[in-house]
């Protein structure tokens, strides 16, 4: 009698750990879906926020070269003193300045790009290893209750 009882004992036994397990798993699995949900929305923002900033810096270098070459006409065959040539510098290197830091906002946001695609693979990843330790249970749960 007392092995009838110990298959019991650990089949109920069991049985309580899939049910202590099971909410955790499934808490786990919801907050991985949520954070992979939530990095995909980051990547989509930052990829939109790429492209704003592209045809921001393309806009800018032609209007940088039309800029350019007006100044460039204005002053075709004219002598120049050396305050109107320091004034044409001014505007040469403002312009040039706002070009590079449009551009090194364009190279960040594809380094941010490129990490929010990394994090998205991990979500990814844990959200169907959370996937899969939810499903492992469930069939756990069904061999016991298949068994009994």
């Amino acid at each position: 009698m007392d092995e009838e009882l110990e298959p019991d004992l650990q089949r109920v036994s069991l049985e309580q750990a899939i049910a202590l397990l099971k909410p955790l798993r499934e808490h786990r699995q919801t907050r991985a879906e949520r954070h992979q949900r939530q990095a995909q929305e980051a990547l989509q923002r930052s990829r939109e926020h790429l492209v704003e900033a592209e045809a921001r810096l393309t806009e800018e270098i032609q209007a940088h070269r039309a800029r350019r070459a007006e100044l460039a006409r204005g002053h075709l065959y004219q002598s120049m003193g050396i305050e109107e040539l320091g004034r044409w510098h001014d505007n040469e290197r403002r312009m040039l300045d706002e070009l590079a830091k449009l551009r090194h906002n364009v190279h960040q946001r594809h380094a941010l790009v490129e990490e929010q695609q990394v994090q998205l693979q991990q979500a990814s990843k844990n959200a169907s290893q959370a996937q899969r330790a939810v499903e492992k249970l469930a069939c756990f749960a069904e061999v016991l209750n298949d068994e009994g």
